[in-house]
């Protein structure tokens, strides 16, 4: 009879232990990647919301603009291995100092960001840093969390368009949690490098938005939900570069860019 009652504590114990176990571990496991939408289906749903986006957005078609943001996205991306996404960058007009990605490898970069950075290396520093929310599938895995999986699947099928401009507000103010942000900025970082852009440019941009607004700004989603700002400077300074690592500009004439921007209304 005792040793009856000795098992029976004995398989209670040990189920208790095995799911606090995998519970804990679990929780260990950082931004699972959410595989319930596959790549294929993201990229039919993109689509569509990229197609929502600029329905109500001025998209820039300056020559000179978008040739700058080309070669900026032809050095990044030359880097990123065996991606899933066939990218694509869209320069809309708005002052707001920022720019997101939304579903498959679709990225909006704001003409106040452009107008912002002293160069090209530092947009790319924040381009680099969206791309790893991409790569790291952040963006679909925030919808999924936040919409459900049902709600993106209808997009496909064909859906109240209501629903499609509600989401799409999602996308272009999705906020990320600290953890995808960090593990986007260490992302950036290590993609700049390969592309052979000095990824102290990341630093120098993040001190510009703390001289120019204190460290935050409601007006600046891109600084929205972010790790300490002090942080990711300090971060981005005192990563390790290789020894034989040698910067390689651009090329871009910032001055026409921005001279370019001034012109526009």
């Amino acid at each position: 009879m005792i040793g009856k009652i000795y098992k029976e504590l004995f398989i209670i114990c040990l189920v208790f232990f095995l799911g606090w176990g995998a519970f804990t571990y679990i929780k260990l496991i950082p931004n699972v990647p959410d595989m319930s939408i596959s790549v294929d289906t993201e990229n039919k749903v993109a689509d569509i919301l990229v197609d929502n986006i600029l329905s109500s957005s001025q998209l820039i078609t300056s020559d000179t603009i978008n040739r700058a943001v080309f070669l900026i996205k032809e050095r990044l991306l030359s880097k990123v291995e065996l991606s899933n996404y066939d990218y694509r960058f869209f320069v809309l007009k708005n002052d707001q100092v920022n720019a997101f990605a939304t579903l498959g490898g679709n990225i909006f970069i704001y003409s106040g960001l452009l107008e912002f950075a002293d160069n090209a290396e530092e947009v790319s520093s924040v381009i680099a840093h969206e791309i790893g929310h991409v790569e790291k599938r952040h963006v679909v895995n925030k919808l999924v969390k936040k919409m459900g999986v049902a709600i993106l699947f209808s997009i496909v099928s064909g859906t109240d368009p209501a629903i499609v401009t509600e989401i799409a507000k999602n996308v272009v103010s999705t906020v990320f949690e600290r953890s995808q942000e960090t593990e986007a900025d260490i992302y950036g970082l290590n993609l700049l490098e390969k592309a052979s852009i000095n990824p102290h440019y990341m630093a120098t941009f993040f001190r510009k938005i703390k001289t120019e607004y204190g460290g935050y700004d409601e007006e600046l989603e891109f600084l929205m939900s972010h790790p300490n700002l002090n942080k990711r400077i300090k971060d981005a300074l005192l990563r390790p570069i290789d020894s034989t690592f040698t910067p390689v500009e651009i090329g871009i004439n910032w001055a026409s860019v921005k001279s370019e921007l001034a012109t526009l209304e």
